[in-house]
């Protein structure tokens, strides 16, 4: 497969994966306004009335004035925009709108109780939710940036499907060995995905000899291969999805089948990734969600297992995919549904014995290939505290795999990096990290930690995750606004019918202002000298410690702390 090919692939994927998302932002190709406040024009009505508009016809700065920093006063957004600027902020009645929720939160900061129980261990967080792509294009930067930001799982691309088979000289693996040693090199363990044409081979023994060959190739040296201990493999791309596959389910659950067998004869301890949905929920008449108690599964999931179960074929992760501004229901409630839906098959994992929920695509939202615009909140604290918080809503509800659709391959450098410049990465196009990078660079800090018993997400603005390894306990805090930024970025696209179903249901979510994290069940006792670190992301901290102190230890201890939204926080208390 051409690297060409590759990226088109991810275009497609994008286009049509994106159930609720479709659809231009109505800010995306903003033009300026004129003859309303807020337009940063003082036209002659607003001139001639000093209170109408005093933010548009505020006093224009001199020339000469030293320095090139902007004035505390100065606007830089317009009225409505949910974001409540310095010029709104030193001049109280140009924008209630805007300020409104922080003033409220001046005077009745609202306080998020979070809890940690060090003594109640839920098992070693799985080392693969720390993942992510190996795309769009190859870039030596994007596998040193990856293994900077602690990711341990990559996604890489397996060849095409020679003409036959069975004649080694027809395998193109160049690209695919690139890969995978650039990534084994950073440290980084491959899964190798599968992608398939959109109809079901003439002769699947062909193909199951294609799929075991390029197995053999990656871990038993076959054509001048290699012997790395690679162990996930992902079969397909949403099938659901009329761009990937115009065949039936029952031939597509066929061509699973045998790539599945194959690949287990290989080596049993093979961990097969299977279904990669588009649309795991559907409405009580099979279309689209209402996003309430009629939602179901969709019927791919429960055929699926079915047939793999009657065919004698195994299925450790099932997968489905999600984009979403909001946590709750793609990441957080459609896993309820999923999760229900494996406990009816006990033994269709020979790894696992009930195969487990994994997610191998996902985003806040479409990126530039799909949208046709460049969606600034990417490069944003919004999308650090977004993806943060819906990774943890899924590792919540057990999902033992997830590849983001987001990784560090961005590296134009003035025409001097080995790739493109795309908004949906992790760095920018000069492979500078920006705020989501430093947040999955602190969240990774759990990899090989043991989970334990935490208590205060509320799957929507904020999202806690604790671990402890080698005497310390490491607590991700993630704080969001979901309707700060659904106002500010979100326009009138679908997205909206998620919050508006979640506020039916739930009414609005509470936005924190500060928190109090409390640690239970601690083995210090008062003579230990507990050390405490605060690390913070947000649009001006790149993983910044922002407080650190010795104190005295005790089974329990308790922190208070004002925290912003949009952010991250990575706790760390341990005894050295």
């Amino acid at each position: 497969m051409t690297k060409a090919k590759n990226v088109l692939i991810i275009i497609i994927s994008g286009i049509l994966c994106a159930y609720g998302i479709l659809g231009l932002n109505e800010n995306s190709f903003a033009q300026p306004r004129t003859g309303k406040c807020g337009d940063d024009i003082c036209d002659d009505f607003e001139r001639t009335r000093s209170n109408l508009c005093p933010r548009d016809c505020v006093p224009e700065k001199s020339t000469e004035s030293s320095g090139s920093q902007e004035s505390p006063a100065e606007p830089i957004g317009r009225c409505g925009d949910a974001v409540c600027d310095n010029f709104e902020k030193a001049n109280s009645g140009a924008c209630p709108a805007d300020c409104a929720s922080e003033n409220t939160e001046k005077i009745s900061p609202i306080i998020a109780n979070v809890t940690v129980d060090y003594s109640k261990e839920l098992g070693a967080f799985s080392p693969y939710v720390f993942g992510a792509i190996a795309s769009p294009y190859f870039s030596s930067k994007g596998y040193e940036l990856s293994k900077e930001a602690g990711f341990k799982i990559i996604g890489i691309n397996a060849p095409s499907v020679p003409k036959n088979p069975d004649d080694p000289k027809q395998y193109d693996f160049s690209e695919m060995d690139q890969s995978v040693k650039a990534a084994i090199d950073n440290g980084l363990e491959p899964i190798i995905i599968f992608f398939t044409d959109n109809k079901k081979p003439s002769d699947l023994n062909a193909y199951g000899v294609y799929a075991r060959n390029v197995v053999r190739h990656l871990t038993q040296g076959w054509n001048n291969g290699y012997n790395y201990e690679i162990k996930v493999f992902r079969f397909g791309n949403e099938p659901d999805n009329a761009g990937f596959w115009q065949d039936t389910q029952e031939n597509w659950f066929a061509m699973y089948v045998a790539w599945a067998k194959a690949l287990k004869s290989v080596n049993k301890g093979f961990i097969l990734d299977g279904l990669a949905l588009m649309s795991p929920r559907v409405g009580s008449d099979g279309g689209l969600p209402s996003f309430d108690d009629t939602d179901k599964i969709n019927g791919w999931i429960s055929n699926f297992l079915a047939y793999v179960q009657k065919n004698g074929a195994y299925v450790d992760l099932v997968s489905i995919h999600a984009y979403s501004p909001l946590p709750y229901f793609g990441f957080y409630d459609n896993y309820r549904l999923l999760n229900n839906e494996l406990k009816k098959y006990p033994n269709l994992s020979n790894i696992y014995g009930t195969p487990r929920a994994a997610n191998d695509e996902w985003n806040i939202l479409l990126g530039d290939f799909w949208s046709g615009f460049y969606a600034k909140q990417f490069d944003t604290a919004w999308a650090a505290s977004g993806r943060v918080n819906s990774l943890i809503s899924m590792i919540e509800q057990g999902v033992w795999l997830s590849i983001p659709m987001f990784g560090t391959f961005n590296d134009a450098r003035e025409g001097k990096g080995e790739g493109g410049c795309h908004d949906f990465l992790l760095v920018d196009c000069d492979a500078q990290g920006k705020p989501s990078y430093y947040a999955f660079q602190g969240f990774n800090q759990l990899s090989g930690a043991n989970r334990v018993e935490t208590v205060g997400t509320d799957h929507v603005n904020l999202a806690v995750l604790a671990g402890k390894k080698h005497n310390e306990v490491i607590v991700i805090i993630s704080n969001y606004d979901i309707r700060k930024y659904m106002k500010k970025y979100e326009g009138k696209t679908p997205a909206w019918a998620e919050y508006n179903a979640y506020v039916a249901r739930y009414g609005e979510p509470k936005v924190y202002n500060k928190y109090t994290l409390t640690l239970n069940n601690l083995p210090w006792s008062s003579s230990d000298q507990v050390t405490y670190e605060r690390y913070i992301v947000d649009d001006n901290k790149k993983l910044e410690l922002a407080e650190t102190k010795i104190i005295s230890g005790g089974s329990t201890l308790t922190f208070t702390q004002d925290i912003s939204a949009p952010s991250v926080e990575v706790v760390k208390v341990y005894v050295k």
